[in-house]
């Protein structure tokens, strides 16, 4: 089975590309390399001190976890998916980066799906939270490549999903972009994780993808990899590099990536750019429009695509749920105005395009 490495695809046959096998048991994907993931739909909840008796387990290298909102002018659904890729060799009969004890390798199936409902059972304490199962799993992917509520309808025997999800959607990638039945990608990077309720509210009028993933790292790994990353800094200066390292690892490591995937025509890009340019610079909020990354970073937003996007350093959290996507509580923002006149903006030169004025 793979281990985590760079990932790179430039044929247009996204089903060459997509890892997605087949749904064998009602709520988990098997992928074609021997890893699966399964999908929990939850209601992001306010962090308060009951959050902190859920007993969730320690994960370590060979899970990933995603947590995305999928955001129409119908509302909002938020998921967290959880991806794992059993290690094993030929002459080890055991899986051992489990939550605790060694299992046969034939087990793998049946131990991630326990573990899955146990993990969505520690979230219902708190908040509404269900594993999707068959058709349901195939309405989530199918939102995470064409951002529009296509239902593919699940066949009889839930095998070759890759090709099955993808065949009737229309992919371009040219060299720094990709075209998705004729609008673009157009992916805006965050670094931090600032208050993202607060550009929901910016970009409430369009269709968008919000993710947030993390390839976890274990204690110990986490701490041989920060030394490889940082350990040229400061040379004969140990002092200041354990002031700079100190607050960089917590409880919950990884390599974590964060942010927003919309779909726009070449119009609606332009324009949007712009203004979504300024309210982030207003905000004081770090961003990155992708452009020679692209492709690498949308691969790697897909769920279970852990091998694509593999970007360090490090980030580290208190535990899964301050990873996750809270509620929070914002202030209707005098820039909502702004907003609706470009909109304005944009049909207008829509129209004019169209000949209709």
């Amino acid at each position: 089975m793979s281990l985590l490495k760079e990932f790179e695809i430039n044929n247009e046959d996204v089903s060459e590309g997509l890892m997605w096998g087949g749904i064998t048991m009602p709520y988990v994907m098997q992928q074609k390399d021997g890893s699966c993931f399964c999908v929990i739909e939850y209601e992001p909840y306010e962090k308060n001190n009951l959050t902190k008796n859920l007993n969730l387990p320690s994960f370590c290298r060979g899970w990933a976890i995603w947590n995305e909102r999928q955001h129409t002018l119908e509302g909002d659904r938020d998921f967290i998916i959880l991806c794992w890729n059993p290690f094993e060799t030929k002459i080890n009969p055991n899986i051992e980066n489990t939550f605790g004890e060694k299992i046969l390798k034939e087990n793998f199936l049946k131990y991630f799906g326990e573990e899955s409902e146990k993990i969505c059972k520690e979230f219902s304490k708190v908040t509404k939270a269900k594993l999707l199962e068959y058709q349901e799993l195939m309405n989530f992917l199918s939102f995470t490549l064409t951002l529009e509520k296509v239902e593919v309808e699940m066949p009889e025997v839930p095998l070759y999903m890759d090709v099955l999800l993808s065949q009737d959607v229309k992919f371009i990638f040219k060299a720094n972009d990709i075209f998705i039945n004729g609008k673009k990608i157009f992916i805006v990077s965050l670094p931090d994780l600032p208050s993202a309720w607060e550009i929901f509210e910016q970009v409430k009028r369009f269709s968008y993808r919000y993710v947030r993933r993390i390839l976890i790292f274990d204690e110990k790994e986490s701490e041989i990899e920060m030394k490889k990353y940082c350990g040229k800094w400061c040379p004969n200066r140990k002092i200041m590099l354990e002031e700079i390292e100190k607050n960089i690892l917590s409880n919950f490591n990884g390599y974590c990536w964060n942010g927003f995937i919309f779909l726009l025509d070449e119009l609606e890009e332009k324009i949007f750019r712009e203004y979504f340019e300024e309210f982030l610079q207003e905000k004081e909020i770090s961003f990155i429009f992708e452009h020679y990354n692209l492709k690498d970073v949308w691969w790697g937003s897909l769920a279970g695509m852990y091998l694509a996007n593999i970007t360090p350093p490090l980030v580290g959290f208190d535990s899964v749920e301050e990873f996750i996507l809270h509620k929070e509580k914002i202030k209707t923002d005098p820039q909502e105005h702004k907003f609706k006149k470009i909109l304005e903006e944009m049909e207008a030169e829509k129209n004019v395009s169209n000949g209709q004025i």
